[in-house]
C-alpha cells in the first residue's frame, strides 16, 4: 500500500506545487483598458556596467519600474505600467542623480516610447488579460565630470597626527577622484565614527563643499568640533513593551554578563555595538536599543541605557519537504518545539520531530520496468531529537548540550533503528572559532537486510557484520566559520575537523579511530559581473579515514560508520552513497565485488563503504537580483576500501583514481534556503561503474555547500 501511495504523490507533486503556488494570492486588478506593461528601460550615453552609471544604476534613480525578469514564472505577479507623469519627473530625478555622481552639467535629453507586442486576452490556460508591452529608452548627456580639487580635515588634531592620517586615506573620498556625494557623506560619517570610538561622544563634524562647474573643480571641507573626553557612566537595564508584563524575564545576572560596557572606561562607540551584538545573540529580545545619554553636551561623563523587549520563548513549527533524486525520495512531515527560557536561566530544549516514507528507486528502472519490478529498498522513516543546552558551563562562551536521538531509517540495501545519547561540551573561542568535545553512545539493529552475511567473507567486504551492536565513542571537533552567510555564501571560508575514537573501554563493541576534514573557500565575482548579477567560485574539498586498533573481533568498524560519497551534497553525478566499494544485492544473482579495474557484472549493487575518502568540487554561481539562479559545477571523489588502494601505481592512470562528474543547477533563494535542482553526468572509463546510470538528478532545499 505504501508504495502505490508513494508513487500517486511522486506523480501529482507538480500539480500540488502549482496550486499552492496559486492559492491564496491575491488576483491583480485587471489593467486600464490604455495600459502599456513596460518591458525594458534602457539608456543612450551613460556609462558602461561597472561603471556605477549603467542602466541599472540609472533605473534605480527611477520611480517608474519595468515587470519582473521571469515573469512566466510567476503570472499573476502586479505588473508595472507605463506611467507617463511619474517618467517625466524621473527626467529631473536622473539629472539631480548625476549631479551627487559629480556630472554637474548633464542634462536628461527625453524619453522614446515603442510599443514592442500587442495586448492578449488569455494566458496559458486562465483568463489573464496582457496589456500591449512598451520598451522605454532615455537619452542622456553626461559632459564632463567634476573632481575633487581640495580636501581638508579641520579640528582632528586631537585625535592623533598617524590615526588622522590612516582616516584621510581609507576615506572613500579622495582628492582628484570624481565628486561623489554618496563618498562624500561616509567620508563624513567615518571621521565622526572615529572620533566617537576615541572618547569624543558629543563630536559633531559638519561638511562644507564649494563647487565651481566652469572649472569641473569641488573643495571639501570636514569641519569637526570635538567636545570633552568622555568615559561611560551608570549602565541601566529596562523592559519594553507589553510582553515584558505577561513573560517570565531573563535573569539580570545574566544580561549583565553580556554587557561589555563598565562604569570608568573610556566612551566608545564599538562597545555599544558589541553589547548590542551580544544581546541579540542570547535569541530571547526581539527588541535591543543601546542608548547612550548624550543630553549634556559639556558633561564627561555618559550614562547608558539598555532597553530590551522580551521575545517569544517558546515556538512551535510545522512543515513538510521533499527530497527527489535519481537514487533516493523522501518524502516528510515535521513538528519541532522549542523553548529558549527555561527556568529563567536561558536553558534551551527542542524537540525536533521527523516522520515520513524514503524509497531508494533507480529511476531509470522505475522507467522501463515499473515500481513493482524495479529494485528497491523503502519503508517509514522517523528522526526524534530532543535536545537541551544549557550556557555558561563552566564560563560564558561555553555550553553543555544533552541530545536524544531516535531513528528509524532507510539506506540502500537495509532498513535500521538507531537510540542514540551524545553529551558534549561546545565552546566559542571567538567569534569564527570554535571547539567542540562529546561522547556519543547508541544502540543499532538492522530491521531488514538484503546482504547476506556470507558476502562478507569476501576481501573487498571484509566487515565484522553483526545484527546489533552498541557503538561508543569520544569525539573532538574544532570548527572555523568566516562566510558572509549561513545560507548563500559569496566569500569566506568554512572548515570543519573531526576526530573520533571508538573503544571497548568506552562500552563500544568497536575499536577504531576517525578523522574527517571539510574546508569550503567562497570567493565573490561580484566585481565583474554585470550589476544586474552576483555571484561567488566555491570550492570544496574533503576527506577521511578511518582505522582500526587492537585485536579480536573488536578491531573492526561498523557497517554504517564507515565512508561513503555520492549524492546531492559530494560527487553528484552518482546517486547516493554508489561511489564506492559495493557488493551485489542477492537479488541480482550475480557475485561480484566492487573492485578499481574490475568491471561491474550486476546493475543492483548494496554499497559497503570504505576505510579512506577523498572529494573536491568546484563550482561557479551566479544570481540575479530576483534570486534566480545558475550554477556550473565539476565534482570528483573517490572511496576506497583500504589505504593500500589510495596509491596503487599497478594501475593505469592517475593512482589516486578520483572518479569525476560535471553537471548544471538551476536555484531560487528564499529568505531561508535555497531551492535546488542539479544534473550531472559521470565522466571517465572506470569499469567499475559501467553499469551505473550515466545521468543523475537532485532536487533539494539547500546548497551543495
Amino acid at each position: 500500500m505504501l508504495p502505490a501511495v508513494f508513487r500517486c504523490f511522486l506523480l501529482v507533486l507538480p500539480l500540488l506545487m502549482v496550486a499552492c503556488g496559486r492559492r491564496g494570492k491575491v488576483r491583480p486588478p485587471p489593467p486600464p483598458p490604455d495600459a502599456q506593461a513596460v518591458k525594458s528601460i534602457k539608456f543612450d550615453g551613460n556609462g558602461r556596467v561597472g561603471s556605477g552609471r549603467s542602466d541599472y544604476n540609472l533605473r534605480s534613480a527611477m520611480d517608474q519600474k519595468t515587470n519582473m525578469r521571469f515573469w512566466w514564472l510567476k503570472p499573476r505577479e502586479r505588473r508595472a505600467y507605463l506611467d507617463r507623469d511619474t517618467i517625466e519627473l524621473d527626467a529631473w530625478r536622473l539629472e539631480t542623480w548625476y549631479a551627487h555622481q559629480g556630472y554637474f552639467d548633464a542634462t536628461f535629453r527625453g524619453w522614446d516610447v515603442s510599443k514592442v507586442s500587442d495586448g492578449k486576452r488569455y494566458m496559458m490556460f486562465w483568463r489573464d488579460p496582457r496589456p500591449e508591452a512598451v520598451r522605454i529608452r532615455g537619452l542622456v548627456e553626461e559632459r564632463e565630470p567634476s573632481t575633487v580639487r581640495k580636501l581638508k580635515y579641520k579640528g582632528m588634531k586631537a585625535i592623533g597626527g598617524p590615526l588622522l592620517m590612516s582616516i584621510q586615506r581609507s576615506a572613500p573620498l579622495q582628492e582628484g577622484a570624481v565628486f561623489n556625494l554618496d563618498a562624500m557623506k561616509s567620508s563624513e560619517a567615518m571621521a565622526l565614527d572615529q572620533l566617537q570610538e576615541r572618547s569624543f561622544a558629543h563630536a559633531t563634524v559638519r561638511t562644507e563643499v564649494d563647487v565651481y562647474p566652469a572649472e569641473r573643480a569641488v573643495d571639501v571641507a570636514f569641519l569637526a568640533e570635538l567636545g570633552p573626553s568622555c568615559t561611560f557612566g551608570e549602565v541601566t537595564i529596562q523592559y519594553v513593551g507589553s510582553a515584558a508584563k505577561s513573560q517570565t524575564l531573563v535573569a539580570e545576572r545574566l544580561i549583565r554578563d553580556e554587557v561589555t560596557i563598565k562604569k570608568g572606561q573610556p566612551y566608545r562607540v564599538s562597545e555599544l555595538s558589541s553589547t548590542q551584538r551580544r544581546l541579540f545573540g542570547l535569541g530571547v529580545f526581539s527588541i535591543v536599543n543601546v542608548i547612550p545619554d548624550l543630553s549634556d553636551p559639556s558633561s564627561d561623563v555618559v550614562p547608558v541605557t539598555i532597553s530590551l523587549a522580551p521575545a517569544k520563548y517558546q515556538q512551535l513549527k510545522v512543515g513538510g519537504g521533499v527530497l527527489l533524486e535519481s537514487g533516493k525520495q523522501d518524502v516528510h512531515v515535521s513538528a519541532d518545539y522549542g523553548h529558549v527560557n527555561l527556568f529563567n536561566s536561558l536553558v534551551r530544549a527542542n524537540f525536533d520531530n521527523r516522520v515520513g516514507y524514503a524509497a531508494l528507486i533507480q529511476i531509470d528502472e522505475l522507467a522501463e520496468e515499473g515500481l513493482e519490478n524495479a529494485s528497491r529498498t523503502a519503508g517509514p522513516t522517523v528522526d526524534s531529537t530532543l535536545t537541551f543546552t544549557v550556557p555558561r558551563v563552566p564560563k560564558r562562551g561555553w555550553d553543555v548540550n544533552n541530545e536524544f536521538n531516535f531513528e528509524l531509517g532507510v539506506e540502500q540495501g537495509y532498513r535500521f533503528m538507531s537510540p542514540t545519547w551524545s553529551p558534549s561540551l561546545r565552546g566559542q573561542l571567538s567569534q569564527k572559532f570554535a571547539v567542540e568535545f562529546g561522547y556519543s553512545l547508541s544502540y543499532f539493529e538492522y530491521i531488514e537486510l538484503e546482504i547476506d552475511p556470507s558476502d562478507f567473507d569476501s576481501p573487498l567486504a571484509s566487515l565484522d557484520f553483526r545484527e546489533k551492536y552498541l557503538l561508543a565513542f569520544v569525539r573532538q571537533q574544532i570548527t572555523y566559520d568566516g562566510r558572509n552567510d549561513f545560507f548563500a555564501p559569496t566569500r569566506g571560508q568554512y572548515a570543519i575537523y573531526t576526530l573520533a575514537e571508538a573503544s571497548e573501554y568506552l562500552g563500544s563493541d568497536f575499536n577504531y579511530l576517525k578523522a574527517t576534514a571539510d574546508h569550503r573557500f567562497y570567493k565573490s565575482l561580484n566585481k565583474v559581473l554585470p550589476d544586474t548579477l552576483r555571484g561567488a567560485i566555491a570550492f570544496r574539498l574533503g576527506g577521511g579515514i578511518v582505522e582500526t586498533y587492537g585485536g579480536g573481533v573488536e578491531a573492526s568498524v561498523p557497517y554504517q560508520e564507515r565512508l561513503y560519497l555520492g549524492g546531492a551534497n559530494d560527487v553528484r553525478g552518482w546517486t547516493q552513497d554508489q561511489l564506492g566499494p559495493y557488493i551485489c544485492d542477492p537479488a541480482a544473482d550475480a557475485e561480484c565485488t566492487g573492485e578499481l579495474g574490475v568491471s561491474q557484472v550486476a546493475d543492483e549493487i548494496i554499497p559497503i563503504g570504505g576505510l579512506v575518502s577523498a572529494h573536491t568540487t568546484l563550482e561557479s554561481r551566479i544570481y540575479t537580483t530576483d534570486g534566480y539562479g545558475f550554477v556550473l559545477f565539476y565534482d570528483t571523489g573517490m572511496v576506497w576500501t583500504n589505504r593500500g588502494q589510495v596509491w596503487d601505481t599497478s594501475r593505469d592512470g592517475l593512482p589516486l583514481a578520483l572518479q569525476p562528474s560535471a553537471g548544471a543547477g538551476v536555484r531560487y533563494l528564499l529568505d531561508f534556503a535555497a531551492v535546488r535542482l542539479d544534473v550531472a553526468k559521470r565522466l571517465g572509463d572506470e569499469p567499475m561503474f559501467n553499469k551505473l546510470p550515466q545521468w543523475n538528478f537532485h532536487f533539494s532545499l539547500s546548497e551543495a555547500f
